[in-house]
């Protein structure tokens, strides 16, 4: 979520409100005509009872636009608000070799085996991606995405004679 989106509803919001209280005057400028026992211009209240319409129709379609900006902003602070439920379940840890990794916190496994996942992808991305592997796991997401767990055992030199 981002100002710029909060800033388009608020301005959302403002217009509605402003068009209501157009509204508002015009209701307040034809009761003024029928006041004291007058009889009133009927071209006049007919133009009023227009601009009423108007307004009202732009006022409720505001609304509308208002009511759907709202849904997409509650659907969107859900969104973000799972996701930092999902990330609290995670821990940052310093692997053997000194890379960095989240690791599951075993009170939040749930039954899930523990593993890691990718701080790059956690961070960046807003994702949860695993990281598998040996000695040197991978991102599933991106596999430029590397993190070394232990050393890895020296090469096994191969002599002519064990043939």
């Amino acid at each position: 979520m981002d100002i710029g989106q909060i800033g388009e509803y608020i301005g959302l919001a403002t217009s509605a409100v402003g068009l209501t209280g157009k509204a508002s005057d015009t209701i307040v400028s034809i009761k003024a005509l029928f006041e004291g026992g007058k009889t009133p211009d009927n071209e006049q209240v007919q133009r009023l009872l227009n601009t009423l319409a108007a307004e009202l129709t732009s006022a409720n379609m505001m609304n509308v636009q208002l009511s759907d900006a709202l849904r997409a902003l509650s659907q969107e602070l859900q969104r973000q608000d799972d996701f930092e439920k999902e990330k609290a379940r995670y821990e940052l840890i310093e692997t053997s070799q000194k890379d960095i990794v989240f690791r599951l916190r075993e009170d939040a496994a749930n039954g899930q085996p523990i593993h890691f996942i990718c701080p790059v992808c956690l961070n960046r991305d807003k994702l949860i991606s695993f990281v598998s592997g040996g000695y040197y796991k991978t991102c599933q997401t991106d596999g430029k995405h590397g993190f070394r767990f232990e050393k890895m055992p020296p090469a096994r030199q191969v002599r002519m004679g064990d043939f």
